[in-house]
């Protein structure tokens, strides 16, 4: 299944400018899970420029598979307070 740029923008439901707006998602730290279930539970990570919030689980499943077709590294948030999973990537930055 090849998954689209366009694909991509209809599977998120938000996003935002993740690394230039540390500090303000560092207050609200614990609203943020390791969804990636690694052991120990790792630190949230801030040095990715762009985070994507979608709805549920084969969503992410989608998201991953096409940040991986462009050799893009990611990280797997849920986000407790909106009940929605969370990407952090450094697809979609512009310089």
């Amino acid at each position: 299944m090849k998954i689209t740029a366009n694909d991509f923008d209809n599977l998120i439901i938000n996003s935002t400018n993740w690394r230039s707006s540390a500090s303000a998602w560092r207050e609200q730290e614990g609203r943020f899970e390791d969804a990636d279930f690694s052991e120990p539970e790792r630190e949230i990570d801030y040095e990715f420029a762009r985070a994507y919030w979608v709805k549920n689980y084969p969503a992410v499943m989608f998201i991953k598979a096409f940040l991986q077709a462009f050799d893009f590294t990611y990280r797997v948030y849920y986000d407790s307070a909106d009940d929605a999973y969370m990407i952090t990537t450094n697809y979609g930055w512009v310089i």
